[in-house]
């Protein structure tokens, strides 16, 4: 591979890292960290397995939800005056991590920042759901207390597109049977270990998916990522009256093509079926 000059500005750089095989580490990714005056980690010792596979050695800062704001201010002068990289344990930071305080630092200080994408767990598993990605809503953790949970479920049902959450693996048989009585007959996917030898995931409904995760041996170790089929994926022969008006209005001022295409967006409902209703419509009128 040909040497690149790397011309870095001083500030922040949000790095993404590996979800589980390490080989999904960028060039650019690599050079950066390479770069640093310093990196930022949730776990040093977990970093370094990552960092030693690339011969990167740069001095770790350890970062997390309780320290946030004493590491901001040991760093404020490397943040000016150098390169500084944020990492996660895996992924794309501050997805369910630390470091939200540490961006909002550099951006009202007028701190360089800027993202040097990757991996990222929760777009492979919507690849590999089989459910409509068009729109979702990432959620993250399902929170321990069951009322709390409740509240996010009740919000969740009703929503257009992938619903996607993370859960422990203590927790998700638990999860799983508290969200039967939200998500009815909706299509669940579950998603672990994404990238590693031991990846698995099991796609099923809702009332059958303890049922498929028994049969299939499903192994409840590691952190999983749990997608359910959205409000409207479920019903895109619904297309009622309303649809009809507003597809019908919208058609006036653009092409049919991108009618279709725009109240396709706005509310999950099939292209296919949205334009087979607007033809039918035209049909009718010139009858």
């Amino acid at each position: 591979m040909k040497k690149i000059q790397v011309s870095l500005n001083n500030g922040l750089y949000i790095v993404a890292t590996p979800i589980g095989n390490l080989q999904d580490m960028s060039f650019r990714a690599v050079q950066v960290l390479k770069n640093s005056k310093l990196i930022i980690c949730e776990n040093p010792s977990h970093s370094l397995k990552l960092l030693n596979e690339y011969d990167i050695k740069k001095k770790l800062v350890s970062i997390h939800d309780y320290n946030e704001e004493k590491v901001i201010d040991k760093i404020s002068k490397d943040l000016s005056n150098s390169v500084v990289s944020l990492i996660s344990d895996s992924g794309s930071p501050l997805v369910s991590d630390p470091g939200f305080k540490l961006v909002q630092h550099c951006i009202k200080n007028k701190i360089f920042v800027t993202s040097i994408p990757g991996p990222s767990s929760i777009i492979s598993a919507l690849q590999l759901s089989q459910i409509p990605m068009n729109h979702f809503t990432f959620y993250g953790f399902i929170p321990k207390k069951g009322k709390q949970a409740e509240e996010l479920f009740c919000i969740a049902e009703k929503s257009v597109g992938a619903q996607i959450f993370f859960s422990s693996p203590h927790r998700l048989l638990t999860n799983l049977n508290n969200m039967k009585k939200y998500f009815v007959n909706r299509k669940i996917t579950i998603c672990k270990e994404l990238t590693k030898i031991n990846e698995e995931k099991i796609s099923s409904t809702m009332e059958k998916i303890d049922e498929k995760i028994k049969n299939d041996n499903f192994n409840i170790k590691g952190e999983f990522i749990i997608i359910v089929e959205g409000k409207f994926s479920q019903e895109t022969n619904k297309i009622d009256k309303k649809i009809v008006e507003s597809l019908t209005n919208i058609s006036k001022k653009f092409s049919l093509t991108d009618a279709v295409k725009i109240v396709h967006n706005l509310t999950g409902l099939s292209k296919k079926n949205l334009y087979e209703t607007a033809l039918k419509k035209i049909k009718n009128k010139n009858v």
